[in-house]
């Protein structure tokens, strides 16, 4: 059994991702359970979504929620029945539980991947009207749909008796995601320097804008040669685009505070991180 994972805040084309890597001979790639991130099929893997914000409020659940919804019976028993005999799990609850999958799985690898700050805020936000892909914070005077609602119950936020936790409730939807980035990527370097022979760090811009340099990390990390050059189809399908855009001007249309915590954000991360591309 091979069992690998990869791991980002969200809107990082993890969707597309694992279309691409499923289409592989004998490797089921799964999107946040579902294989392919076929979700008009019943998910291969149980569910993980809510167990994410208890995951990070308290450290030693993810342990918990690793032995239980990921152990080496659960992962033999969802190949056997997609009938490969390598898995690769793609998902935002990944880094925090990442950390857990390794210490679990002491064979497996992972890959990080680290989108700009500002893009993610960005891409994150949402102001007014229903969020398609809520990955983020929205607005706190927004309101939310009964799904975005279920959603954000396993989002993380501050913990009890932190300093984020005291200024939670007057910040902005911009000023809890700059949060929420910084937190999980935390979470992904504290992996990388736990297990640096194991994990990879990507920044999504690579992957964008040189393609053929992130996939030659996967092909080497996780031992997929044929995938050096990327994938033989376009998977559009697999792309998860804004239908309304972005809600949120650049950082320069933000506040003091918010481009203060922005940069600081940002160079904490970038000057801990070690990437691969």
């Amino acid at each position: 059994m091979t069992f690998d994972l990869v791991a980002s805040t969200g809107r990082t084309a993890t969707t597309f991702l694992a279309s691409a890597l499923n289409d592989l001979d004998d490797v089921c790639a799964c999107h946040e359970g579902y294989a392919g991130s076929d979700k008009a099929l019943d998910p291969l893997l149980p569910l993980i979504n809510l167990e994410n914000a208890q995951s990070y409020a308290l450290p030693a659940a993810a342990a918990r929620v690793v032995a239980a919804k990921r152990s080496p019976e659960v992962l033999t028993a969802a190949m056997a029945e997609n009938g490969a005999s390598r898995l690769i799990d793609l998902a935002y609850y990944n880094a925090t539980l990442a950390s857990a999958l390794l210490r679990h799985h002491p064979d497996s690898r992972m890959i990080g991947i680290i989108r700009g700050c500002e893009s993610f805020v960005r891409s994150a936000t949402t102001l007014e009207g229903e969020d398609p892909l809520p990955v983020g914070w929205p607005d706190p005077a927004k309101p939310m749909t009964d799904r975005e609602k279920f959603i954000s119950m396993g989002r993380i936020r501050p913990r009890k008796g932190s300093p984020a936790k005291a200024d939670w409730e007057r910040w902005s939807a911009i000023r809890r995601n700059i949060w929420l980035w910084y937190e999980t990527n935390l979470m992904l370097l504290a992996a990388q320097e736990e297990f640096p022979e194991r994990v990879r760090l990507c920044r999504f811009e690579t992957f964008k804008m040189a393609p053929r340099s992130f996939w030659v990390v996967v092909a080497d990390l996780f031992d997929l040669k044929v995938v050096a050059e990327g994938p033989k189809t376009d998977h559009g399908h697999a792309r998860n685009e804004k239908p309304a855009g972005y809600q949120v001007g650049p950082k320069s249309d933000w506040t003091i505070a918010e481009q203060t915590a922005l940069e600081r954000a940002q160079t904490i991360i970038d000057e801990r991180a070690r990437y691969a591309c």
